[in-house]
């Protein structure tokens, strides 16, 4: 009986093992159908002032200090980007997106107060 019960013990560890390993790789993102899109404020942005990215019509508010990092799918998407208190139309453009790869823009505000997202030579 002992030996059974050992067995049994094993083969219920070696179950929880393979589980854990399985739910693992799932969790992780999978670069195969998406990208990575960065989008950070430039630090003459303003304290106060909050930063409204829009992604196909999802609209994401990046206070100071703070930036958007996530993944996004391939394909064609509209970015878009302005203040909620701004007088100016919104900035848009298109992005097209290659699995795989990882997109940083940068947010600015010039002396018109026009928002607008420059393409970062550096990834964050």
């Amino acid at each position: 009986m002992n030996l059974k019960s050992g067995f049994v013990r094993v083969l219920a560890i070696l179950a929880f093992a393979i589980a854990i390993c399985w739910s693992s790789q799932a969790a992780q993102p999978s670069s195969t159908g998406s990208g990575r899109l960065v989008v950070q404020r430039s630090p003459g942005f303003g304290e106060r002032e909050l930063l409204r990215l829009s992604i196909d019509g999802k609209v994401q508010n990046i206070g100071a200090g703070n930036r958007y990092d996530q993944p996004i799918s391939a394909g064609d998407h509209v970015l878009t980007v302005d203040t909620p208190k701004s007088l100016h139309q919104p900035t848009s453009m298109l992005l097209t997106v290659d699995p795989g790869h990882t997109y940083a823009f940068t947010a600015t505000r010039g002396s018109d107060h026009v928002v607008s997202l420059q393409r970062s030579s550096r990834t964050p």
